[in-house]
């Protein structure tokens, strides 16, 4: 029975706390006489004496049973509520997630359309010359018939029946060129639609970033792990997602945090204190904070098992890592972490062989130095 749990009388606890009737007596009555509504069992246990406090769970579950209490529901401990507290940042992390990819989605289909509403506008321009170009040349045959006809003195009836052909020819023609435009005038409607939807997407997007860095600064360990290197250029989101599948782990000083030999995947982030590296009975490294160790196997892709022994040098404060974790995290997360890995054996690589390159500068001068005498 949890600890922090909190129960009040019932009304039939509370009668038979001022009349027992037998029904009560000894330990459970010293008990029930202790149940307030508001302190947890915990609280109650550091009241009762030993002899009591090792028959507890028993007593508790024997008065929930009979109906002298029940549960007050008026606690609620501090792992609860941040329990709660993920389970929504969770919800809302995922939410941003398909938020960001319907938006990935609706960016490429506005990038598309843009590029047919500007291929559709030449072509809506050059088909308004057509039209202006052909009514003019129309309008300018037509004038020229009516005039021949002013001369010639025809009947309004030879003219229906002179023209009548021609007009019916101009409508035929005349009609492919307004169903494209409608057409083209539908495809800019499409358009301002995608735009609207498109900053009504971007808006979201800008307040969810502004939620999740206020969400990362109000982190208790957010300004001690954006110091190190290895977050460099991880977003506040992807801080958050990494901090949830990370595990806090310490050590104290003289500690074993590794054994050659041992089988494990999981990598580890030195967040405070120092570490020493050895292999066999040589010391290979001193590592502190920033820096990071036990990230070959997840790299290598190799058998799991450990390369060399590290111990606390001091008190150490540690972010462990299981890959398992890493590989069903989102892509852009999965790409940050191996590529601060990668930065972080390039950066050791180099520092580690400086002392290299000047051993072996001694060596050659050593050699001249022989040859010379």
């Amino acid at each position: 029975m949890s600890n922090n749990r909190v129960f009040a009388r019932t009304r039939l606890g509370n009668e038979l706390l001022d009349d027992p009737k037998g029904r009560i007596s000894g330990d459970e009555l010293l008990l029930i006489a202790m149940i307030d509504g508001k302190t947890s069992i915990d609280g109650i246990a550091q009241k009762v004496p030993p002899s009591v406090r090792v028959n507890l769970d028993a007593i508790f579950a024997h008065l929930l049973s009979a109906k002298f209490i029940e549960d007050s529901h008026a606690f609620e401990s501090p792992a609860e509520q941040d329990g709660k507290g993920q389970k929504d940042r969770a919800a809302k992390e995922k939410s941003g997630a398909e938020l960001e990819a319907e938006l990935a989605g609706v960016r490429a289909q506005l990038e598309a359309a843009r590029a047919k509403q500007k291929e559709i506008e030449v072509g809506f321009h050059k088909l308004r010359l057509r039209v202006s170009t052909y009514a003019e040349v129309r309008l300018a045959k037509l004038v020229s018939k009516l005039h021949n006809l002013e001369a010639k003195t025809m009947t309004a009836e030879e003219v229906r029946a002179n023209y009548a052909g021609e007009l019916k020819d101009a409508l035929d023609s005349l009609q492919p060129l307004s169903q494209a435009v409608a057409e083209l005038q539908l495809t800019l409607d499409q358009t301002l639609r995608m735009k609207l939807s498109q900053t009504q997407q971007e808006q979201l997007q800008k307040e969810r970033e502004s939620e999740t860095a206020k969400m990362a600064q109000v982190h208790p360990h957010y300004k001690k792990l954006r110091g190190l290197d290895f977050f460099k250029g991880f977003a506040n989101a992807e801080m958050m997602q990494f901090l949830k599948i990370a595990k806090w782990q310490e050590a104290a000083a003289g500690e074993t945090v590794l054994n050659e030999g041992d089988v494990g995947m999981p990598f580890f982030i030195i967040v405070s204190g120092r570490v020493a590296v050895s292999k066999g009975n040589f010391m290979l490294a001193t590592l502190g904070q920033g820096d990071f160790f036990g990230e070959f196997a997840y790299l290598s892709g190799e058998e799991p098992y450990r390369s060399a022994r590290v111990d606390a040098e001091s008190t150490c404060e540690f972010l462990m890592i299981d890959p398992l974790d890493i590989e069903f995290a989102p892509m852009r997360l999965r790409l940050q972490v191996v590529e601060a890995l990668l930065r972080g054996q390039v950066r050791r690589t180099m520092i580690s062989s400086r002392p290299i390159d000047s051993a072996r500068m001694d060596e050659k001068h050593h050699v001249m130095e022989n040859l010379s005498r």
